[in-house]
Parts: C-alpha cells; sequence; structure tokens
C-alpha cells in the first residue's frame, strides 16, 4: 500500500522550499544519498538566481538552502544576498565546516539564517572520519561550526545518520553534545536510505531490529533530560512506540521541492515522500497507520515485512 497524498500543493504564505544549489561538496559520505548526476553537479549562478526570482513570483516566502554541501558553492553569498532582495528568509542543511570560518556564521546571520541543519555523525574524530568522508582537520571542522553557530544564536538541529560504525554509540553521542551545547540543541537520528549513490555501501547495510533497542534508548534518555529529539524514516513499531516524532523532510516545515534540474517547477514534499515510502497489507488495521511513514520500497523488497507489528 501507498500513502494517497496530492501531487499539486499550493503555495501559501506557510510554505518553505527545499532549495538545492547543487550536489556538489566537501565530504565523501560513502552513504550519500545525492543522485551523482552529472547535470546536477554544479548549478550555474545564473540559473540559482532566475530560481530565487521564479519562488518569489510563485508567492514562496522561505526556504531551505541545501546541496551537496550549498556553502561550498561559489554563488552562495550572491544567492543569499538575492534571497533577502526578494523578502525570503533561509534555513540551512550543511556539513557545518564553513561555519567554522571566523566571521562566517555571524554574517550568515545578518544575511536572514533562522536555522541550521547540521550533520554530524559522530562525536568520535575516527568514526565521523570515516562517515562523512574527511580528515580529522574536516571533523574539528565540523565541530568548530557548529559552535560557532550556537555562537551566533542560531537555532541548531543535529542530524545523525545511523551506521555499523556509529549506533553503539548513540548514547555516548547524547551524553556528549548536551555536555558541549546544552540542551537548547535538538538531535535528529535517521535510519539510512540506500537511493543514491552511496546506496551500496555495507556500512548501512542495517535492519531496523539491529538499531531497536538503542533506538529505545535514546528516545527515553532524552525524555529524561527534556531534550527535543526527532527520528527520521522509522516505521514507529520498528521502536515500539506510536507516539514518536518521525520526520521527512515534511517533517523541518519543507512544503515543497524545487525542481533541481529544471529549476521552474515544485514538487509537494508529502507527495515525494508517499511515492518512496510504502505499507505491508498487515499495516491497514494498525492504530499508528495516519502518522507513520512506512518504509522505502527498497528495504520493503530487501528484508520483508515480518518486523512491522501493526497497534492494535
Amino acid at each position: 500500500m501507498r500513502r494517497r497524498t496530492a501531487p499539486v500543493l499550493p503555495v501559501t504564505p506557510r510554505s518553505i522550499a527545499l532549495f538545492r544549489l547543487g550536489e556538489a561538496c566537501n565530504n565523501h559520505c560513502p552513504m550519500c544519498s545525492n543522485s551523482g548526476r552529472p547535470e546536477a553537479w554544479l548549478t550555474p549562478q545564473d540559473d540559482l538566481l532566475k530560481r530565487v526570482d521564479w519562488l518569489a513570483a510563485q508567492g514562496m516566502k522561505r526556504v531551505v538552502v541545501t546541496g551537496g554541501e550549498p556553502t561550498s558553492h561559489p554563488a552562495f553569498w550572491a544567492v543569499i544576498q538575492r534571497l533577502g532582495e526578494r523578502g525570503m528568509i533561509w534555513d540551512i542543511n550543511s556539513n557545518g565546516r564553513t561555519f567554522a570560518q571566523v566571521g562566517f556564521a555571524d554574517r550568515a546571520v545578518e544575511e536572514g539564517l533562522q536555522r541550521a541543519i547540521i550533520s554530524l555523525h559522530s562525536h568520535i574524530s575516527e568514526v565521523s572520519e570515516e562517515i562523512s568522508g574527511v580528515t580529522a582537520k574536516g571533523h574539528r571542522e565540523i565541530i568548530a561550526g557548529i559552535d560557532a553557530l550556537v555562537g551566533a544564536g542560531v537555532p541548531v538541529m543535529l542530524n545523525l545518520v545511523l551506521t555499523k560504525l556509529n549506533h553503539a554509540h548513540l548514547l555516548d553521542y547524547l551524553t556528549w553534545t548536551v555536555a558541549r551545547w546544552g540542551h537548547e540543541i535538538e538531535l535528529k537520528v535517521c535510519f539510512p536510505t540506500t537511493v543514491g549513490r552511496g546506496g551500496g555501501w555495507d556500512g548501512i547495510d542495517l535492519r531496523y531490529l539491529d538499531v531497536q533497542e538503542v533506538v529505545r534508548a535514546f528516545v527515553d534518555a532524552c525524555e529524561a533530560i527534556n531534550l527535543t529529539w526527532h527520528l527520521e524514516s522509522f516505521p514507529l513499531c520498528a521502536i515500539a512506540d506510536p507516539r514518536a516524532r518521525n520526520m521527512g523532510r515534511s517533517g523541518f516545515g519543507e512544503t515543497h521541492y524545487l525542481d533541481d534540474i529544471s529549476g521552474d517547477r515544485l514538487y509537494p514534499i508529502a507527495h515525494i515522500e508517499a511515492e518512496l515510502g510504502c505499507f505491508p497489507e498487515t499495516c491497514r488495521d494498525c492504530l499508528a497507520f495516519d502518522r507513520c511513514p512506512g518504509v522505502s520500497e527498497a528495504y520493503a523488497r530487501r528484508w520483508g515485512a515480518a518486523e512491522l507489528v501493526p497497534f492494535r
């Protein structure tokens, strides 16, 4: 089964568009979920500026700037300035490294940055290096970039993708991040996707059963210290909690995806997610069905549905 959603969604004052500058990145994550299409690598500046103008003409008031790594694009500041000229505010989805540069975070705030979603897949340097495809220097830059964003007063959500290398350290990661940045930071744990050019990496060859216990313990630990937590791409029964907050792209507030090739079409995020997710027939009468994201088709084909036990 698939959830039915409308293929078209009007733009309203509350709409938020996911705005990709290209797939170019200064990290080399082996599980990269980007497509790897040559035409998507680095969108020219003139095209990006036209896309900002087009979004403004549609009535869009806010975007999430993403990539690849958006701050590595040579037109990054030109795009940000054009957003300001068109009256749009922005968030960013980033690996955080560029924010370690002196003054970068402060300038971003001056230019209207509202929120940052930063990928930090481990507090342990050696593990972070392997998952993110960086050197020890790169790991230090991620940490320093988060320091700078927090210091500049930007609300930060840390994004951790579970792998074979880091899931056993999840509770230590929680303790470490709270000790460094306090309780204002938000944490999101994401089950890996095999869609994209990094989908075949052995490090993300996981089942929900492999991580169920540690994720449940993570949620309990966050609740105990009143820390805001989120999960992404988990069917609710996989963590035995029908109340869990699952966040796909639509959970970040994003409502629309700007076509990253044509630049002049908007697709509802909820519709894209519904097309990528599926449910076995046994989920039909589950009490949490309306809130559950289901599983990816690739996961269902490989592992089946035996793990999914509906709430009755």
